[in-house]
C-alpha cells in the first residue's frame, strides 16, 4: 500500500542514558520529530512512510526495527555504511512552574540524517513516494542539521508538487548558531499548512498576533498556532479563524506533545474532516503524549476519541487526562 504522508527528516535513538565518554547502551526508542509523527500517523491507522537515513549500527536496527513493527512504511530508508546514528537521552525534572521539564542530551553531529542532500531526493523509492503521497511532513529542525539538508528543504519545498507540503517551525535555538531565523521563516512560506508554536512564532516571525502571522505567511493555505495548554488556532487564505481550547492534562514528561498534535491534525485532515475536528484530534494526541515517559504513545481508543470529537464545547472543557486515564468532570 502506498503511503498517504511522506514524513522526512533525522530519526534519533531516544536512550535511557548516555554518560559521558561511554558508548551508547543499545536499548533505544525511536524518536526525532518528523519520526514521532509518523508513529502517531500509523497509530491513528494513516498509511504513512518515514524517509531518511540511519547509521548501520546497532542504533539504527533498533530505530528501523520499531518504526516497522509500528506499522510506518520504511522502504526508501537509506542505510549509511559510516556515519553514525543519530541519539539522545533526557533528564526530566519539576521546574520552577511546578510542571515537569526535559534537559537533552545530543549526539547527533556528523550523524547520517545530516548526510543527506538535494541528491536524496533523486532516489527512485523516495520519487515513487513523494509521487503518492496527500502529504509531505517535514520541519525546520532538517534544515539546521546541515547545508546539505538545508538545500534539500530548498529543493523539496520549491519544487512542483502534487501532493500538500506541511512544514512544522520546529525552531531550535540551539541548532542555529547564527540565531538568524530567516532560513526557517522563509521555507515555511513556500508550504501549504504551517503550524508553529506561539512562543516559535515569536522568536521567529517577530509576532504572535493571528492577522499579523497572516500577512507575514500569505502563500500556505493553512496556518496553525499551537498556544501550549491554552488552545490551537487555524487560519485559512480568506483570514477565518477557528480555535479549539487545549484539554486539562496532568504533565508526566512534555517532549513529543507537539509531534503528536501536527500527527492528529494530519489524521483529521488526511480524513477530509473539518479544522475544529482536525484540531481536536492535535489535542487528544498530544494529551496522550504528554502523559507518558516516551516522545510517542498509543493513542486513545477509537470509541473514545470519537466520542469526544463529537462532545459539546461544556463536555470537552470537563475532560481531565493524566496517566491514570481520562475523566470526565459532571457538573
Amino acid at each position: 500500500m502506498q503511503p498517504t504522508v511522506v514524513c522526512l527528516g533525522e530519526a534519533l535513538a531516544l536512550l535511557p542514558d548516555v554518560p559521558t565518554g561511554e558508548p551508547p547502551p543499545v536499548e533505544a526508542r525511536a524518536a526525532g520529530a518528523e519520526v514521532n509523527v509518523a508513529l502517531g500517523l500509523a497509530g491513528a491507522g494513516i498509511p504513512v512512510a518515514w524517509i531518511g537515513r540511519l547509521g548501520d549500527d546497532a542504533l539504527g536496527a533498533a530505530v528501523l526495527s520499531e518504526l516497522e513493527r509500528r506499522g510506518v512504511d520504511v522502504g526508501a530508508v537509506e542505510i549509511d555504511p559510516a556515519l553514525p546514528t543519530g541519539c539522545y537521552a533526557k533528564t526530566v525534572a519539576i521546574g520552577p512552574d511546578g510542571e515537569p521539564s526535559s534537559r537533552m542530551h545530543y549526539r547527533r553531529a556528523g550523524s547520517a540524517g545530516a548526510g543527506m542532500g538535494p541528491g536524496f531526493l533523486a532516489r527512485p523509492a523516495v520519487r515513487e513516494r513523494f509521487a503518492a503521497a496527500a502529504f509531505v511532513h517535514v520541519s525546520g529542525i532538517t534544515a539546521a542539521l546541515s547545508e546539505s539538508c538545508a538545500e534539500l528543504m530548498d529543493a523539496l519545498l520549491a519544487a512542483p508538487r502534487s501532493g500538500r507540503a506541511v512544514f512544522d517551525v520546529n525552531w531550535r535555538e540551539q541548532m542555529w548558531p547564527s540565531g538568524d531565523p530567516r532560513a526557517v521563516a522563509g521555507l515555511a512560506g513556500l508550504a501549504d499548512v504551517v503550524l508553529v508554536g506561539g512562543d516559535e512564532a515569536r522568536r521567529v516571525f517577530g509576532t504572535d498576533e493571528p492577522a499579523a502571522l497572516r500577512r507575514l505567511l500569505p502563500a500556505p493555505e493553512l496556518l496553525v498556532v499551537k498556544d501550549g495548554a491554552d488552545r490551537a488556532l487555524a487560519m485559512t487564505r480568506d483570514g477565518s479563524v477557528v480555535a479549539q481550547p487545549a484539554l486539562a492534562v496532568e504533565v508526566v514528561e512534555p517532549v513529543g506533545a507537539g509531534d503528536a498534535f501536527a500527527a492528529g491534525l494530519l489524521t483529521g485532515l488526511v480524513r477530509g474532516e473539518p479544522i475544529e475536528r482536525c484540531l481536536r484530534r492535535g489535542h487528544l494526541a498530544a494529551a496522550a503524549v504528554l502523559t507518558v515517559p516516551g516522545d510517542s504513545a498509543t493513542p486513545l481508543p477509537a470509541a473514545t476519541t470519537d466520542r469526544l470529537l463529537d462532545s459539546t464545547e461544556r463536555e470537552w472543557a470537563d475532560v481531565r487526562v493524566s496517566a491514570a486515564g481520562l475523566k470526565e468532570v459532571t457538573r
